[in-house]
């Protein structure tokens, strides 16, 4: 969304999501599949609803499934949204390697699936970046949200471009042929 005085300038209100919301919602993540490296999907099984702990893993250039139920507190989510610093990003569910992962500037840029690479790229296109507001009902206010915790080399403006070119490359992945 552009302003009348300056219609370059696109702005971007942070919607206090955490890395967490892209995979314990009922998005899919997209992952390598471990049989024929094809992209798979990791998707809630909607028959035992979104808050349970059933996970299947389904590929459809080979046919693969599994699934994982992850029973009780099967791990905590500030855990589970945490991917490793250095090297392949892996899924916490299954802990395979994610679909959506390049190098840029020296480090790795990653997604679980579109929904998290179209939330990146509206960031790291923004020439205005907004925090987020209370919630207008309770007042609550998440400081450490997803984009708070994004590394700086991802919310330089001089690798702005480098990013976009990345996230284009990564979007282009996932188009059906």
């Amino acid at each position: 969304m552009g302003s009348a005085s300056n219609p370059g300038l696109h702005s971007f209100r942070d919607q206090r999501w955490t890395s967490w919301d892209f995979v314990s919602t009922a998005d899919e993540v997209l992952v390598r599949c471990p049989r024929c490296d094809a992209c798979a999907k990791v998707v809630h099984l909607p028959r035992h609803g979104q808050g349970s702990g059933l996970r299947r893993l389904v590929c459809t250039a080979c046919g693969y499934t599994s699934d994982k139920h992850l029973a009780g507190r099967w791990v905590l989510p500030s855990v589970l949204s945490r991917p490793e610093r250095r090297g392949t990003v892996r899924d916490p569910i299954f802990r395979l390697p994610l679909w959506l992962q390049t190098d840029c500037r020296g480090h790795v840029l990653w997604a679980y699936n579109q929904r998290h690479l179209d939330y990146l790229e509206a960031f790291v296109s923004a020439r205005l970046r907004l925090r987020s507001q209370p919630d207008p009902d309770t007042g609550w206010h998440r400081r450490m949200t997803m984009t708070a915790k994004l590394p700086k080399w991802l919310k330089a403006a001089k690798n702005r471009e480098a990013v976009l070119h990345r996230i284009a490359r990564l979007r282009r992945s996932i188009q059906p042929a």
